[in-house]
């Protein structure tokens, strides 16, 4: 039998040993804490059972302006297609006027019937005003919408999924090539090709299975997850799909598409440019996390061998890509069911506490789920130069301050929350983020912000406090592994890097050593961290940070929102410590809860569009606050 293929007995068992796994992707609220609450995956299961989806109300109700972008296209409108991976929408028929935004790839939009009459602005085709405003050039576009080039790359996108994409990490270095290769041109191709398909072979079964990610959470309407909503029939969780599937791609071994039958029919897009007889335009290194928009497996010479599709239409062999299913933590809408304040549990190993009376000691007194939420009175003590939260049901019990990260009002209300705006608010401090409007908060969830925590964005990779405005949406785009991207409207003010060893960092390298010097008994995220010290890795290797991490690209980070030049809020797709400060200066979200922050924010995308640059004819971009 093909590697390619998973029996339908073992999906059989992936359902049924996953089905319980999935129940637990629910939020999990306690309103009693200790060793007497049902565990984590029970609870869950019993707040998920399904009960027929309710209808979801409307992601918001607040009528906003969105200036030019509310302009409506005629009925039956032409329509004109992108033939770059950014087909730029300029405000002017002019290449030096503003830039709108910007269409991917193969995507359609809506124009005006003829193009404008008088050419200028060092477009060597023609301009054509597109709907709902700006213009594009045809040097970059086709009005040619059977083109072969618009034909292969209908496949773009999911908007209306936490992951936009199919996602890998690169195992080995590989060419990304251009067209099948023959078996000779990959082992000329791909030094020590043959040892690797030999340890692939051996290890396929292990190295390319995945976890439940954040496409396998059920959603409401509006992206929320909650009790009562299931998948629609027929849908397959990641652990079903085949690994052409895990891919992009579609059935079991699909072959490989028409436009690269008997050799490549369309150009090379990748701005990478080669001759046309190169095999290859350039090697993607080992790490670097890369997007697909289809996979197939050919055949030749006696080798198969599957092959994934990047967004800019080069190749990259399967073997040497890990797929990823991104985290499928959320956070949570906030109603009546939910009072604030309330704590996010952030550490696996939390517990609650009793505070011993005339003592500066405390005791443990039960345990608590990883991201469970626990309701909370407001009070905090000091006790052993550690502070402690007092859970609101049981005032006998506390949680340590380190263990969680609490959702609570700001103790000044910023003046778009006094006008009824639509407004996020991030804490550093709890590394949470909350959606309000007004002064309604309605939805809230953890976050991992600028490490360290606290400090000067000029000199360090921490998230910059104050009030802004959004100032540009992408549904997708590249980041290297600092988080700089050419879409980030310039640089951050610390330039991005920071020593490899922050003081945090050193602290615990020295901490865990004493630790093991004295013989002292480690949990078991201290253990991985001195495992990783102890082979000369970073301490948080694997722990908050993802396998792989460390100087290299992240190609279509999703749901990409900038505040200030450099920082954004964004979706990660390559860790699930959110609660944690981890980042180099961005506001990482799950997958899940960048999409809903994006698609809540305004202004909207215009349809099929892939990025805008928020100006005054397109109204205000939502206020993003963040403070200590």
């Amino acid at each position: 039998m093909s590697p390619h293929r998973l029996t339908l007995e073992r999906r059989t068992a992936h359902r049924v040993a996953t089905s319980a796994k999935l129940a637990a992707l629910a939020v999990l609220v306690l309103s009693g804490v200790g060793c007497k609450s049902k565990p984590a995956t029970e609870e869950a299961a019993a707040s998920a059972q399904p009960s027929g989806e309710p209808t979801a109300p409307p992601l918001s109700t607040l009528v906003v302006d969105h200036g030019e972008l509310d302009t409506v296209a005629p009925e039956n409108a032409a329509q004109i297609a992108a033939t770059q991976v950014a087909t730029i929408v300029y405000a002017k028929p002019h290449k030096e006027s503003r830039r709108l935004g910007y269409l991917r790839l193969g995507a359609i939009v809506k124009r005006d019937p003829e193009p404008m009459k008088k050419q200028v602005g060092e477009c060597k085709g023609d301009w054509y005003h597109v709907y709902p405003m700006g213009y594009v050039c045809t040097e970059d576009a086709t009005i040619d919408l059977e083109a072969p080039l618009v034909r292969a790359t209908r496949r773009r996108a999911h908007t209306d999924k936490p992951l936009p994409y199919a996602y890998g990490f690169v195992r080995a270095t590989a060419p990304q090539y251009l067209r099948v290769p023959t078996k000779a041109e990959q082992e000329k191709s791909e030094f020590g090709l043959q040892e690797h398909l030999k340890w692939y072979a051996e290890n396929a079964a292990e190295v390319q299975k995945v976890d439940l990610g954040a496409n396998d959470v059920p959603l409401d309407s509006r992206g929320i997850a909650r009790p009562g909503v299931e998948h629609p029939p027929g849908f397959r969780l990641s652990t079903e799909l085949s690994r052409s599937e895990l891919f992009g791609g579609t059935g079991e071994e699909p072959a490989a598409p028409w436009w690269l039958e008997g050799g490549r029919k369309i150009p090379n897009v990748s701005g990478f440019n080669v001759p046309d007889y190169a095999i290859f335009a350039d090697r993607v290194r080992r790490k670097t996390g890369l997007s697909f928009v289809d996979a197939f497996v050919a055949e030749e010479g006696g080798l198969e061998r599957g092959f994934a599709v990047t967004v800019d239409m080069r190749l990259i062999p399967t073997t040497k890509v890990k797929p990823d299913t991104g985290s499928p933590f959320h956070g949570v809408e906030l109603t009546g069911d939910i009072p604030v304040p309330f704590a996010f549990v952030i550490t696996r190993d939390a517990k609650t506490y009793k505070l011993l009376r005339g003592k500066d000691q405390v005791k443990a007194d039960g345990s608590l789920p990883r991201r469970a939420i626990v309701p909370v009175s407001g009070k905090a003590r000091i006790k052993a130069g550690k502070r402690y939260y007092q859970t609101l049901k049981d005032p006998t019990r506390w949680m340590r301050a380190e263990d969680i990260g609490i959702v609570t009002p700001p103790r000044e209300w910023p003046a778009v929350a006094e006008k009824g705006e639509k407004w996020i608010d991030v804490s550093l401090g709890q590394q949470t983020l909350v959606m309000y409007e007004g002064k309604r908060a309605w939805y809230a969830t953890l976050v991992s912000t600028g490490k360290p925590r606290f400090g000067d964005p000029k000199t360090t990779n921490a998230t910059p406090m104050g009030v802004f405005r959004l100032q540009s949406k992408h549904i997708a785009a590249v980041m290297d592994s600092e988080e700089n991207s050419s879409v980030a409207g310039g640089k951050k003010a610390g330039g991005g890097g920071g020593p490899r060893y922050d003081d945090e960092t050193r602290a615990t390298i020295a901490r865990l050593k004493k630790a093991e010097a004295d013989g002292a008994k480690l949990n078991d995220e201290d253990r991985r961290r001195l495992a990783n010290i102890n082979r000369g890795r970073h301490p948080e290797y694997g722990v908050t940070q993802r396998r792989g991490a460390g100087g290299f690209e992240l190609r279509d980070v999703p749901w990409i929102q900038y505040f200030e030049a450099g920082y954004a809020l964004h979706g990660a797709y390559w860790h699930d410590v959110f609660g944690i400060p981890r980042s180099h200066g961005c506001i990482n979200l799950s997958p899940i809860d960048a999409r809903l922050a994006f698609m809540w924010t305004d202004p909207p995308l215009p349809p099929d569009w892939h990025g805008i640059n928020i100006g005054d004819d397109m109204g205000q971009g939502t206020t993003v606050s963040v403070r200590e």
